[in-house]
């Protein structure tokens, strides 16, 4: 639990955002699988979730050395393998469906593993397509066995909840026995992140598209760059105004990442639009909702995925503001905030319902009017210096 009085402050304060797991992550997928090895440099803590994913490619073979400011990753030259025991995905779902396809592409039997908040949530799309292409999957959710390896040419994929699936079969495909052709319903979402993925594969030596709905992949040898630099979390500036904002003070963050459609919401987000669409962009809607409320108000449209994160983001987003004295409604695919509103302190401790995003939130709101928070920790997952970061901004006043 964390505990906090409130505090009043002035100036300008530094704000070092981690690196962008989401970089971090692809980087690591595919320089696991190319022998001559990859230098991945960055400045600030990693996160869990990229730490998570690092720790099953050494499982599975991998060799990476870690330090402060880049870890070195260099793949095997029979390729990855699965071990006998489980694989754990700690609280990173893009770990978990990444490993899964991963796993569907080797000999044997995976176990996908995780903690409890990544074992309430589901992968349908991504295991209805591994079984279609002649994998056996035991679940949707997490303790998931996978075994058998893909064998059938043809299957779809829903794209339409997640982008995630399209990204784990691209980073998997080094290792297909052959050419696979699947078939993408529903109109994508997150298609930044999506982007990102084509990237990086590009970056590594193939250019994969998806022209008429059919994303075609097949094995291929991956050529990482020797070295990459991966900036900060592009995700986390809104915790950074929300703070500015409260506080009235100038906060400064390093340089990010760029993510297409993350990077428009956040502008519009920080221009006061009173319609927000985060169809790109739903990591970002619980630190804009509390924004919003604090300005002109406005609507939170087009995120009913937003609901398959490590909460419920739309309806725990309004409970969580809620303890803070902060009126919204929840919508299908969204959130309305009125605005011009006042935060109180809560008169019990606040849940954040082991969402990273959603305690960071209520640890900012906490700073300006004092609370106890539910399981800080989870942080981590991201960020782990931000519940230090915050003490010391608001301990140096």
């Amino acid at each position: 639990m964390w505990e906090f009085d409130g505090t009043e402050l002035s100036g300008a304060f530094d704000w070092g955002l981690p690196p962008s797991k989401s970089h971090i992550i692809r980087w690591l997928a595919l320089s696991s699988q190319d022998e001559k090895g990859t230098l991945i440099s960055f400045s600030g803590t990693m996160g869990e979730d990229p730490v998570s994913m690092a720790r099953c490619l050494i499982s599975m073979g991998a060799e990476i050395d870690f330090h402060d400011d880049h870890w070195f990753v260099r793949g095997q030259q029979d390729r990855l393998s699965l071990p006998e025991h489980d694989l754990q995905c700690g609280n990173s779902g893009t770990t978990a469906n990444v490993i899964s396809a991963m796993s569907a592409c080797l000999e044997g039997t995976a176990i996908i593993d995780g903690d409890v908040s990544l074992r309430r949530r589901e992968s349908r799309g991504l295991c209805e397509t591994l079984t279609d292409l002649g994998c056996e999957v035991s679940s949707y959710s997490i303790p998931r066995r996978i075994s058998g390896i893909i064998c059938h040419e043809k299957a779809s994929l829903d794209w339409e909840e997640t982008s995630q699936g399209a990204t784990a079969m691209a980073l998997a495909s080094p290792n297909l026995s052959s050419d696979i052709s699947l078939s993408l319903n529903g109109t994508p979402i997150s298609r930044g992140y999506w982007e990102l993925t084509r990237d990086i594969c590009s970056r590594s030596g193939i250019d994969i598209d998806t022209k008429n709905g059919i994303l075609k992949l097949g094995p291929w040898k991956v050529d990482t760059p020797s070295e990459i630099s991966v900036l900060g979390e592009q995700s986390l500036i809104p915790m950074r105004i929300l703070f500015s904002r409260l506080h009235g003070v100038e906060v400064k963050t390093n340089r990010t990442e760029e993510i297409t459609g993350l990077g428009l919401a956040i502008h519009n987000m920080e221009c006061n639009s009173d319609i927000l669409n985060l169809k790109d962009g739903s990591d970002i809607i619980t630190p804009s909702a509390a924004i919003m409320a604090l300005g002109s108000g406005g609507r939170i449209t087009g995120c009913p995925h937003a609901r398959g994160k490590e909460s419920d983001r739309i309806s725990k987003t309004v409970k969580m503001l809620g303890d803070f004295g902060i009126k919204t409604k929840e919508t299908s695919d969204g959130i309305i905030i009125p605005g011009k509103q006042s935060i109180q302190r809560p008169e019990e401790t606040v849940e954040t319902y082991s969402d990273h995003r959603m305690a960071m939130t209520a640890m900012i709101l906490a700073s300006k009017v004092g609370g106890s928070i539910d399981n800080p920790e989870c942080v981590s997952a991201t960020d782990p210096r931000f519940v230090q970061r915050l003490g010391d901004i608001c301990d140096s006043c």
